[in-house]
C-alpha cells in the first residue's frame, strides 16, 4: 500500500524573479511596444567562418609549443554606444528604455565586452536572446569597477540584445561603451544544441573533481575557477592565501594567460563549475565574477597574480589556497582545472615530480615536470590551474606539455618556490603580495574565512556509482505519459528530494538537474517549496521561489538563490511544483536509480497526497533527484584549517565495464594479490597490463557479463570493489 501523508499549511510566502550570469540584481526587463527596427538599432558582424577560426584556433596551439589556453571565440572591436547606435523609448511605467541588437551569424555564443562602464544609482542594464529565452542581469552600478571595463559571460546563439534602463529624470548616453563582441565557434555552452556542437568537451579519461579519487583535496577544490580572458580565451586560476590571512581575493595563474592590465581588466572568473557528484552532468555558471587588477607577473617563470574587483561572496563557498615555497618534491600531487573549458577535473600523479626546464624562452629548471598521470591528464584550458601537494599546497601553476588521454606525460608546472621572489621587483615576485605579514614562511594552510551565518556548503543526494537520466512514465496502454520526474499526464503535481540537515542550517538556495525543456509559452514557470517533515506530517513551510522556465539551461545544473534564507525543521522537502506549466511546454529533472539503498529521498504529490517514489513505482527502484541544496550556517568547524581524509587505497574506474578496468593505488601493487571471482566465489580470468607500480589496468573480455568482485593489495593494503561488467555495443 502506498504510504499517503497529512498536509498542514504553515505560513510564508515569497516571490522572486531569477537572472542567470555574474553578480546581478535579477528582474526581468521592462516592457516596451514592439519596434519598427531601423538601420542603427540592429547591427550584423562580419560574415566569419567557424571551420575556418577552428583551423586557425587549432594553428595558433601548435605554434604555442604546448602551452594550454584555449581559444573559442573571434573577437569583432567595435564602438558601440547609445550616443550611436539603438533606440530610447518609454515604457508604461516612464523609463527611459535604450534597447540594441547584435548579430553574429553562425555564433554558438556571443558575450560582449564594455569600456567606461558607469552606470549611475538607479540604472539598470540586461542582456538577452532571442524572445527573451536567456537573460542576464540586471547589472547596475555595483558592477562598476575602476578599470571601467566590464565583461559578461556568453549567452547562447548568434543574437543578443542589450537594454539599457534608466529612471525619467535623466537620459544618459555615456555611461558605456560596447567594445568587443566575441562570436564563439567552438561552441562552450553545452546546452547549446544538444551539448557542444563541435565535440569540444574533455576527454573521457578525465576524472570529476567530485569522485572518491579526489577526497585528498576536497577542501581546496573551492579555490579553483575557470578564467576567460577578454571573451575569447579559457584558463584555469586558484585563489590563494596570504600571510595577513585578510581574505584578499588573490587568483595565481599563468602569464600566457593573463600578461597585460587590459586582460586582467577584461577577465571574468568562474567559480563552482562543476558536477555536483561523480558523473559528467554539467555544472551551474551563475557564480562568476567580472574583473581584476594585476598585480604580478613574469613571463620567463610563467605566472600572473591578479587581484578580483569584487570579492566572492559566501555563496560562492570561497576558499583560498595554501602554499608551499619549499623546493623539495612533493611524492604525490595533483591538478584540478578545466580542461577545454569543461567542469572542474582532477588529475593526480602518485610519484614525485622532477626538476625541468620547459621551453626556451623560459628561467632553466624553472618548472616542476609530472612525467606521467595515474589518473586524469591535462587539457588546452587546463593553462594556470594549480599543483597541489598532498596537504592541499600549491606548489605550481600549469604552463603546458604533452599530456592527453592517450599518453598522459610530461606537464609542466611554473614553480611557485621561484615565482616567490626570483626577481626582487614587487610587480614580478609573488613574495610582496603573499606576505604582507612578512614573517617570510615556508608555507601556509589555506582558509576558509566565511564563518557563523556566512559558512555555506552544497547537499546531494548523488553518489559515486550513479548515473542521472530522465525516466518516461507509461500509461496502461503503453502510450508515454511524461516524466517521473516532471510534466506528465498521470497526476503528479510536485516533484521533491528530501534531507535531513540537524541543526540551525538556512536554505539559500537549491541547483536543479534539469534534463529536458520545451518551452513555447513564456509564462510557463516553476515554483519552489519549502516543506517540513515531521513523522508522517508534511507542512508547507514557504515558497522559497517562482523560475520562469524560459531562464533555465538544459542538460545542466541550474542555481536558484532564494529572495530570503528559509530555516526548515531539521527534516524537509525541497519541493518543485509543476502546475503552471502551460499546456505544449514540457520540463524534466534529471534522477538516478539504485536497486539498494541509501533509503528513497525522492517523492511526488499525486492527486494531491504525498509518495515516496520506491512505494509507488511498478519497478520498485529507490531514486533521488539531481537536485543540490545551498545551505549556510552550517556548523562551528574549524575555518582556518580543512582536516583533508586520508584517501582510499585503492581506486577502480569505471564502475561499469565494456571490458577493461583500471586500478590506481597508493601504494605499490603485488600482482599475486590481484584476483577477480563471480558472485559465486569462483575466479574468473583476465588479461593484467601493468602501467606502473600503484597502476594496472586488467581486461575481462570473454567472461559473462554480470556483477564481479575485484581485490587488490600489498602489504600495506588490501581492497576489494563490485564492477559490473556489460557488452560493448
Amino acid at each position: 500500500m502506498n504510504r499517503v501523508f497529512t498536509i498542514t499549511l504553515l505560513f510564508g510566502f515569497l516571490f522572486c524573479g531569477t537572472a542567470r550570469g555574474q553578480l546581478s540584481s535579477g528582474g526581468t526587463p521592462r516592457k516596451i511596444a514592439p519596434l519598427k527596427r531601423g538601420t542603427a538599432d540592429v547591427v550584423t558582424m562580419p560574415a566569419v567562418s567557424n571551420e575556418f577560426l577552428m583551423w586557425q584556433s587549432r594553428q595558433i596551439q601548435e605554434e604555442a609549443g604546448g602551452l594550454k589556453p584555449l581559444r573559442f571565440a573571434h573577437t569583432f572591436e567595435v564602438q558601440f554606444s547609445p550616443s550611436t547606435h539603438g533606440s530610447w523609448n518609454l515604457s508604461e511605467d516612464g523609463w527611459h528604455i535604450w534597447q540594441f541588437t547584435i548579430r553574429s551569424e553562425g555564433a554558438l555564443s556571443l558575450n560582449l565586452i564594455f569600456e567606461r562602464f558607469a552606470l549611475p544609482g538607479q540604472a539598470r542594464m540586461y542582456l538577452f536572446t532571442s524572445g527573451q529565452q536567456f537573460v542576464s542581469g540586471a547589472f547596475t552600478a555595483r558592477n562598476n569597477s575602476e578599470s571601467g571595463i566590464f565583461s559578461v559571460s556568453p549567452l547562447p546563439g548568434d543574437e543578443l540584445t542589450v537594454q539599457y534602463e534608466i529612471p525619467e529624470h535623466g537620459t544618459s548616453v555615456d555611461d558605456f561603451v560596447i567594445t568587443a563582441v566575441n562570436h564563439d565557434f567552438l561552441g562552450i555552452l553545452k546546452y547549446v544544441d544538444e551539448r557542444r556542437p563541435m565535440g569540444i568537451m574533455a576527454e573521457s579519461c578525465n576524472q570529476d573533481v567530485n569522485c572518491a579519487v579526489a577526497d585528498r583535496w576536497r577542501a581546496v577544490q573551492n579555490s579553483v575557477c575557470r578564467i576567460m580572458v577578454q571573451g575569447r580565451d579559457l584558463c584555469s586560476g586558484a585563489l590563494v592565501n596570504n600571510t595577513a590571512k585578510n581574505a584578499k581575493p588573490y587568483v595565481l595563474t599563468a602569464n600566457h594567460c593573463i600578461s597585460t592590465s587590459l586582460k586582467a581588466n577584461g577577465s571574468l572568473f568562474l567559480f563552482n563549475y562543476e558536477s555536483p557528484y561523480c558523473g559528467p552532468l554539467d555544472g551551474d555558471v551563475s557564480h562568476s565574477l567580472s574583473g581584476s587588477k594585476l598585480k604580478a607577473t613574469l613571463d620567463s617563470l610563467d605566472f600572473s597574480l591578479v587581484e578580483l574587483s569584487t570579492p566572492p561572496p559566501p555563496s560562492f563557498r570561497p576558499y583560498y589556497a595554501g602554499w608551499n615555497r619549499s623546493s623539495i618534491q612533493p611524492d604525490t600531487m595533483a591538478s584540478i582545472h578545466h580542461p577545454q573549458g569543461d567542469i572542474k577535473k582532477i588529475a593526480i600523479d602518485y610519484q614525485s615530480p622532477a626538476i625541468s626546464s620547459f621551453q626556451s624562452g623560459f628561467l632553466k629548471n624553472g618548472f616542476r615536470k609530472v612525467q606521467r598521470w595515474d589518473a586524469g591528464t591535462t587539457e588546452i584550458g587546463s593553462s594556470g590551474g594549480p599543483l597541489f601537494n598532498s596537504d592541499s599546497q600549491l606548489t605550481g601553476t600549469l604552463s603546458g606539455g604533452a599530456a592527453n588521454c592517450a599518453n598522459p606525460v610530461n606537464d609542466y608546472f611554473a614553480r611557485f618556490d621561484m615565482a616567490w621572489n626570483y626577481r626582487s621587483d614587487s610587480t614580478k615576485q609573488l613574495k610582496y603580495w603573499l606576505d604582507p605579514a612578512k614573517t617570510n614562511p615556508t608555507s601556509l594552510d589555506g582558509k576558509q574565512f566565511n564563518e557563523g551565518e556566512n559558512l555555506c556548503g552544497t547537499y546531494t543526494h548523488m553518489r559515486n556509482g550513479d548515473h542521472h537520466e530522465l525516466l518516461r512514465m507509461m500509461d496502461t496502454n503503453g502510450v508515454n505519459s511524461g516524466y517521473w520526474s516532471g510534466t506528465n499526464n498521470s497526476g503528479i503535481t510536485e516533484v521533491a528530494e528530501k534531507f535531513s540537515l540537524p541543526g540551525r542550517e538556512t536554505l539559500r538556495g537549491v541547483s536543479l538537474g534539469i534534463g529536458k525543456i520545451k518551452n513555447d509559452n513564456p509564462n510557463s514557470y516553476l515554483t519552489i517549496k519549502i516543506f517540513d517533515v515531521q513523522g508522517e506530517v508534511i507542512s508547507l513551510r514557504t515558497v522559497a521561489d517562482t523560475v520562469f522556465l524560459k531562464n533555465f539551461f538544459p542538460d545542466a545544473m541550474n542555481l536558484l538563490e532564494f529572495a530570503s534564507a528559509v530555516q526548515p525543521v531539521d527534516t524537509f522537502l525541497v519541493a518543485v511544483n509543476l502546475e503552471n506549466i502551460r499546456t505544449g511546454d514540457t520540463v524534466a529533472i534529471y534522477h538516478s536509480l539504485r536497486t539498494d539503498g541509501p533509503e528513497n529521498s525522492f517523492f511526488l504529490k499525486r492527486n494531491g497526497s504525498w509518495q515516496d517514489f520506491y512505494s509507488t513505482n511498478p519497478s520498485r527502484y529507490h531514486g533521488n533527484l539531481a537536485m543540490e541544496l545551498l545551505a549556510c550556517n552550517i556548523g562551528n568547524q574549524n575555518t582556518d584549517t580543512f582536516s583533508t581524509p586520508e584517501p582510499d587505497p585503492a581506486f577502480f574506474y569505471p564502475t561499469v565495464v565494456t571490458s577493461t578496468l583500471h586500478i590506481l593505488t597508493k601504494d605499490d601493487i603485488d600482482e599475486h594479490s590481484l584476483f577477480v571471482c563471480n558472485l559465486l566465489g569462483q575466479q574468473v580470468p583476465f588479461y593484467l597490463n601493468r602501467i606502473s607500480r600503484r597502476h594496472v589496468e586488467i581486461n575481462l573480455r570473454g567472461n559473462t557479463p554480470g556483477i564481479y568482485i575485484v581485490n587488490v593489495g600489498s602489504g600495506a593494503f588490501s581492497a576489494r570493489h563490485k564492477i559490473l561488467l556489460v557488452r560493448d555495443r
